[in-house]
């Protein structure tokens, strides 16, 4: 069986804005990790470090509003999953790292670690930024 981390959140607003900061490269920036540059080139999603893009994953499954799946770059043992679903008059928003298993065990350990916390803290950014609210972590992730 696969190893997964899995986290969700209740959003008070629409399934098409949740849809838009989770997919729009300077809205991801100002939300998941301030100051960093993100941009995508077709399917492939890049970071701008320094005066180089890196490319950090590759989209695989686009179904707005509904579900985006990415793989990360360049090894491609990692897929992160978000699904939007309509709930209450709100979007439930969940995020799913799967593919862990491929990891040694030390690294999924560290992996466990920083990814477990580290969603939860961007799902409360997301939320606050869709809110129009201060990030509770504003230097990201």
């Amino acid at each position: 069986m696969g190893r997964t981390i899995e986290r969700r959140i209740w959003i008070n607003a629409p399934r098409e804005r949740v849809w838009q900061a989770v997919t729009d490269p300077a809205q991801i920036e100002k939300w998941f990790a301030p100051g960093t540059a993100f941009s995508q080139n077709g399917d492939v999603i890049s970071i701008r470090i320094d005066d180089a893009d890196v490319d950090i994953a590759l989209v695989e499954v686009f179904d707005p509003p509904r579900q985006l799946t990415t793989r990360s770059l360049p090894d491609r043992l990692i897929t992160t999953t978000y699904r939007l679903e309509d709930e209450n008059g709100g979007t439930r928003f969940t995020v799913i790292e799967s593919g862990l298993e491929h990891l040694t065990e030390e690294d999924f350990r560290l992996r466990m670690q920083q990814d477990s916390h580290g969603w939860e803290l961007a799902l409360q950014n997301l939320n606050a930024y869709i809110d129009g609210r201060p990030l509770p972590t504003p230097g990201g992730f």
